[in-house]
């Protein structure tokens, strides 16, 4: 907490500094997840930017130095990465400019442009209770850190209001796009070369939580070994990008049918090569759904979920079309219905796709990259 609070007061002069640096109207500076990753919405509009608009600079800030390239792709803590920021008219991340990028970014003449991580079925932002208090001393202690968002992108009408209210921003700078990260879905091919599913659990406040997500809903190992091994079915699991799986349970698990994915892998890319997806308050299933591809739910741990962790925004029984699971049995009875006939639960599907995807034309990139130039020549700078 002392060295946070000591970093709030190293960027403020930096902070005030912005309001004397002219932005550079062509420089658009792009971070995710806290800075760590190379990931996600912004990776896919920078890429699209990179392919087809080269006259806009745009630049990634990472702290992971395994990435950079000193050109395009620089170090957080380099003077090239700091000095560029400094400049830049545009910034556009997943969680906020603070934490992607630098604390001390000023949105002075310029935008910063709210791409987020998916499309919230779980309460964020303002709407989450649990951070309310926390996140108002923090404001009123350090007023230079609110976020002023220039533009919130979304998906449908269906979550247009609650980015709004989340991120505290009129409705009017919710733009309906797209994700970025969802064009995937309309330009790679299905690989079905076997039949992979992925389990993908939502972020818990506490990591032990996750771990109790196998050890406290049935998931024995020799009985779920049984059905992957007697059906030819490979399970995935990937746990969220802000939680880490339990190392001992990890390495207890030796076999070829199931396999842990790292961290640092962007679902999305991938994600098309799945045949089915077990979830339970991740927006990730919502993605999914562009695929037309069953569903399993596992809400094992709802009632302690909506309590302790995040209210929802929806009724869940209403956005979830598959079976809801009690434990892993439940679910390993779900695979192999849905493996002998995938067609179960696809009216329900086709309706909340087109209730949540506006858009399913795979052209999200250039509409969010419209949105923020229309932004921009509004107030004449570009």
């Amino acid at each position: 907490m002392i060295k946070k609070i000591l970093s709030y007061f190293l960027n403020l002069p930096f902070y005030y500094l912005m309001y004397f640096v002219k932005p550079k109207k062509d420089l658009w500076i792009f971070g995710a997840w806290f800075g760590e990753k190379y990931f996600d919405n912004p990776k896919f509009l920078f890429e699209h930017l990179k392919k087809n608009y080269p006259q806009i600079n745009a630049i990634w800030v990472t702290k992971d130095q395994s990435i950079c390239n000193g050109q395009d792709i620089l170090y957080k803590y380099s003077l090239k990465a700091f000095t560029l920021s400094l400049q830049a008219s545009v910034f556009i991340v997943t969680h906020s400019t603070f934490l992607d990028i630098y604390r001390f970014i000023n949105t002075y003449k310029r935008y910063s442009i709210q791409l987020w991580h998916g499309i919230p079925i779980k309460k964020i932002g303002s709407d989450d209770k649990a951070s309310d208090l926390k996140n108002k001393i923090k404001l009123f202690l350090f007023p230079f850190l609110k976020e002023k968002y220039s533009l919130v992108i979304s998906s449908s009408s269906s979550d247009k209001k609650n980015m709004s209210t989340a991120f505290s921003v009129p409705i009017e700078k919710v733009a309906i796009t797209g994700y970025p990260r969802n064009d995937v879905f309309i330009k790679q091919q299905y690989n079905n070369d076997k039949l992979k599913i992925l389990y993908a659990p939502t972020l818990r406040d506490k990591v032990d939580d996750e771990i109790n997500l196998f050890d406290d809903f049935g998931f024995d190992i020799k009985s779920v070994l049984k059905i992957l091994k007697e059906y030819r079915i490979f399970l995935d699991i990937k746990m969220h990008p802000a939680n880490k799986i339990d190392t001992k349970f990890k390495n207890s698990i030796k076999s070829e049918y199931i396999h842990f994915l790292e961290s640092k892998i962007e679902i999305n890319e991938i994600i098309q090569d799945y045949s089915m997806v077990i979830s339970d308050y991740s927006g990730l299933y919502v993605d999914y759904l562009l695929t037309n591809r069953p569903i399993i739910f596992a809400p094992f741990d709802y009632e302690k979920y909506i309590t302790k962790d995040r209210e929802l925004y929806y009724d869940y029984d209403e956005v979830t079309p598959g079976p809801k699971c009690k434990n892993w049995d439940e679910v390993l009875e779900w695979v192999v219905k849905f493996k002998e006939n995938p067609e179960l639960y696809k009216e329900d599907r086709e309706a909340l796709k087109n209730r949540f995807h506006k858009y399913q034309d795979g052209k999200s990139c250039e509409r969010v990259y419209r949105e923020i130039i229309k932004l921009c020549k509004k107030e004449n700078d570009l």
